[in-house]
């Protein structure tokens, strides 16, 4: 495959667990001299499809007469004119505009807006004491937040120009050279406060080994480091989810759902806050009804009038028909009252009738048979006497 002659790049996320290098105006070489991506030179300035507008054609062509030498008015490419004022801008944008609270208004860490991160110990409180006891005059004091802003300015100062303070001991900075740590702060008494403060906060961080006074959680730096047990609050991996047509889908119902529950949420709210908005009118609307009926009480013993009171008592409306009962009542069915009856008696019973049936098909027989004779058995005993005869006359 022929390669081409300008360099071709791989264009890559930037990482947060990977640190870039920052390079300035000095150390960037001439283009000339690199080989750099081929850049769409476009000689108009402006895209393909719009170098044949007329006007900016009578622009360039302008340019280049002017640049020849002739004597050509110059063209400018018409613009709209943004200067006049919209004659009904008074009447569409009239209202004030007030910032609501929902805007971000910074972009800064926890840590960073939760004050100062030192806190006093006992020995600090010692210390305090101590050296506020000389100061006879409260307002020339040390309070324990200018204590804590001192101590945390040394801190930061410490790290920023001694990072490796925990090998060398010994080599800690003077004051002198930590002094101008206090001079961005703008308060003269600080640094009053702290040439007081820096042998106390010498002698922590040499008990300490340089290692930092209070105790902070250790954060994951650049480079991911799975070996150190201590380090907190760790990045996690995210795995770069693959964007197709029906996961664009999804979460268009996604919103699409959540756009109706919170407009149904909505109206819910709407329909409560004119439902106690009732309730609040109808209150004092039979509040304001007990009163007149208390004053036209105190007039009728004044007058002396006698009669019914029905006029100040408030008649409960009655409830009409076609209400639709909130529960439907089911009546139960009646049970009737009945003997409890027994299997064998069942069962005799059955056989009662079985047996009356019998004897009336008996008596029904014998009434069909009165007036006949039956020979049925004399010929069944003759039969039997002459197979009898037989049989013995064989032996």
């Amino acid at each position: 495959m022929k390669q081409t002659g300008s360099a071709r790049f791989r264009q890559r996320k930037i990482s947060v667990k990977q640190s870039l290098q920052v390079i300035r105006q000095s150390d960037i070489p001439d283009l000339e001299d690199e080989h750099q991506r081929d850049i769409q030179q476009i000689e108009t300035g402006v895209e393909k499809g719009e170098e044949e507008e007329h006007h900016l054609q009578a622009a360039i062509n302008a340019s280049i007469a002017a640049a020849s030498g002739a004597k050509v008015e110059q063209i400018y490419i018409p613009t709209p004119d943004a200067s006049k004022v919209f004659e009904g801008y008074s009447k569409y944008y009239n209202r004030k505009f007030t910032e609501p609270t929902t805007y971000i208004r910074f972009s800064s860490t926890v840590e960073d807006t939760s004050g100062c991160p030192y806190c006093l110990d006992e020995n600090d409180f010692e210390f305090l004491d101590k050296i506020n006891s000389t100061k006879k005059p409260a307002s020339q004091q040390c309070s324990e937040d200018v204590f804590e802003v001192i101590m945390q300015q040394f801190e930061t100062a410490i790290a920023e120009r001694q990072p490796f303070l925990a090998t060398d001991i010994s080599q800690i900075l003077p004051f002198e050279e930590l002094e101008s740590a206090f001079t961005d702060m703008g308060v003269p008494l600080y640094i009053q406060f702290a040439k007081m403060i820096y042998p106390h906060w010498k002698e922590r961080k040499v008990e300490r080994k340089g290692k930092p006074i209070m105790y902070a959680l250790r954060f994951e730096e650049h480079d991911k480091d799975d070996s150190d047990p201590y380090v907190c609050f760790r990045r996690r991996e995210f795995r770069q989810v693959r964007k197709t047509r029906r996961s664009d889908a999804q979460s268009s119902e996604k919103l699409r759902r959540l756009r109706a529950e919170m407009e149904i949420a909505r109206a819910l709210t709407e329909f409560v806050v004119k439902r106690e908005t009732l309730r609040k009118e109808s209150m004092q609307l039979e509040w304001d009804t007990f009163k007149q009926r208390v004053i036209v009480k105190d007039l009728k013993r004044k007058l002396g009038i006698k009669g019914d009171d029905d006029d100040l008592v408030t008649k409960k409306k009655k409830s009409s028909n076609t209400e639709v009962p909130t529960k439907t009542q089911v009546a139960a069915p009646k049970v009737p009252e009945v003997e409890l009856v027994t299997l064998d008696s069942i069962y005799r019973k059955r056989e009662s009738v079985i047996e009356a049936a019998i004897e009336e098909k008996i008596n029904m027989r014998k009434e069909m048979d009165s007036g006949w004779e039956d020979y049925t058995d004399m010929v069944t005993g003759w039969l039997g006497v002459l197979e009898e005869s037989m049989y013995y006359s064989n032996y």
